[in-house]
């Protein structure tokens, strides 16, 4: 397992974006162009005519159209045909386990039916489900699906994404072939194409950017589940990679400069910035190739190195009665990073600043601030930046989807400390009281069925009923489904 080593952080202070034609990628093709046989000329990093034409010859040869610069499909075919130092080690692959893990749950129906099983009836992709075409910060066109008409519509096609997915990997074959259909419109509709203009330090630009990764994210993890179990041709397989390759590249969007002196994680690792990462390193590992990968990396150490001595994330918690809620998004953000960096032997987990930041941490003080939430997170709430309520309080609503890292955490570290503390937590009090569900910030068909207060967080997240399944869409999979090796969650 290769450790992650601390000196990326300092890259992406002067990075806002990173052409698809860098010299790094030029070069590769280059070299597997020349160990293929062909012609690019001299290996230097620079894109031209005889490079072009050499590429095209190699695309011929896999019955490919001729394109005027490097893609998705082209990295695809050469990762695999010609390894070098720009080859990720197990191109392909997304999890670890990941080419395993229909079989396992073939034979593991218990935690098939606890972990991937929709039983809280969720929105999952349907025929008729259609791509978003144009839209901006504040508008969207598309035709028909989740989200239509929603404010939110990029969480509304992720969640059904998600959903699918895992639909597809525990065995259904029909919604393997739903979402196949579905991912394909995507291309072809040229989906995802903005008005919004492209600015350095944009907040515009990167609440823009922020939707179309989330809708990215689970494009990608579905792409890969589908070629992993049912291995679609080419010449399908192909347009989707290069429009995957062409948007991650194009809203890959993280801040060159600090909007808050001093304040790095509202700089590159606040959870836009996550955002803008992770369907990079998702379709680098699935391609292979390195240097999508490795965007993440710096996004990941800044976030831990920011940290607060309590483990609190300082962008997060500055968010009103939103503070647990987006610190869990965070939290899934992170967690889907190192799962996917862990894939391809990287361990991110094993980052630790000299102070003691780490994820353990923030896990720590997340559990302690749903537990009591005046004293460890009013203080830092009181900010109320962009939310929606006073801070006197958590908002609840969306409980499960703050804990959409709980999975993959019993996964890697089921003996930690911190899952005692999840065994024996009890909620802050006015989580689920009346007042607090009369306010609109609990749901009162949840509560009622977790057992009403005072609650504890096992019966939040497990209750006798649906067994409620933990899923936050941003993360781009299921992670119970994909990672879980029991049916309970803690």
């Amino acid at each position: 397992m290769r450790i992650v080593a601390l000196f990326l952080i300092a890259l992406c202070l002067s990075v806002s974006g990173v052409s698809a034609q860098s010299n790094e990628t030029v070069g590769y093709v280059q070299e597997a162009l020349q160990e293929l046989g062909f012609d690019p000329g001299t290996a230097d990093g620079a894109w031209g005519r005889r490079t072009r034409k050499a590429l095209n010859e190699y695309r011929a040869t896999l019955d490919l159209p001729e394109q005027e610069d490097i893609s998705g499909s082209s990295l695809y075919n050469l990762h695999r045909a010609a390894a070098a130092a720009q080859t990720l080690p197990f191109p392909g692959r997304i999890l670890e386990g990941f080419e395993a893990r229909q079989s396992y749950l073939q034979d593991n129906e218990a935690v098939r039916a606890r972990q991937c099983n929709n039983r809280q009836n969720l929105r999952q992709v349907t025929a008729d489900w259609a791509p978003v075409t144009r839209f901006s910060e504040s508008e969207v066109s598309f035709a028909a699906g989740a989200g239509a008409g929603q404010q939110d519509w990029a969480s509304a096609l992720a969640e059904g994404m998600s959903v699918t997915t895992a639909n597809c990997v525990a065995g259904d074959a029909g919604q393997c072939e739903v979402l196949w259909s579905y991912i394909q419109k995507w291309p072809q509709a040229d989906g995802l194409t903005t008005t919004t203009r492209r600015v350095e330090n944009s907040e515009k630009f990167a609440n823009t950017a922020w939707l179309a990764n989330t809708v990215l994210q689970p494009l990608i993890f579905a792409t890969a589940v589908i070629a992993q179990t049912s291995n679609p041709p080419l010449e399908e397989l192909a347009p989707v990679l290069d429009w995957l390759y062409d948007r991650v590249n194009r809203f890959y969007f993280v801040f060159t400069k600090n909007t808050i002196v001093g304040d790095i994680d509202n700089t590159i690792a606040r959870n836009e910035a996550l955002a803008a990462v992770l369907p990079s390193m998702t379709l680098g590992a699935f391609l292979g190739d390195v240097e999508l990968f490795e965007r993440g990396f710096p996004q990941f150490e800044a976030a831990l190195l920011n940290q607060r001595a309590d483990g609190s994330f300082p962008t997060e918690t500055k968010r009103g009665s939103m503070a647990l809620s987006y610190t869990g998004l965070k939290l899934s953000y992170l967690f889907a990073m190192a799962e996917i960096a862990k894939s391809q032997d990287f361990d991110l987990y094993a980052v630790r600043w000299p102070r003691g930041q780490d994820l353990h941490r923030a896990i720590t003080y997340t559990l302690r601030g749903w537990s009591n939430w005046d004293t460890h997170v009013l203080k830092y709430a009181r900010a109320n930046d962009a939310a929606p309520m006073t801070p006197s309080s958590p908002v609840a609503t969306d409980f499960a989807a703050s804990f959409g890292w709980l999975p993959v955490y019993m996964r890697r570290f089921g003996s930690h400390p911190n899952v005692s503390l999840m065994n024996g937590l009890t909620l802050d009090p006015v989580v689920c009281s009346p007042a607090h569900i009369a306010e609109g910030r609990s749901d009162a068909g949840w509560c009622q069925e977790a057992g009403g207060p005072p609650l504890t967080l096992r019966a939040m997240l497990l209750d006798n009923t649906r067994k409620i399944s933990v899923l936050n869409p941003a993360m781009g999979f299921n992670a119970g489904c994909f990672l879980a090796r029991s049916d309970e969650l803690f």
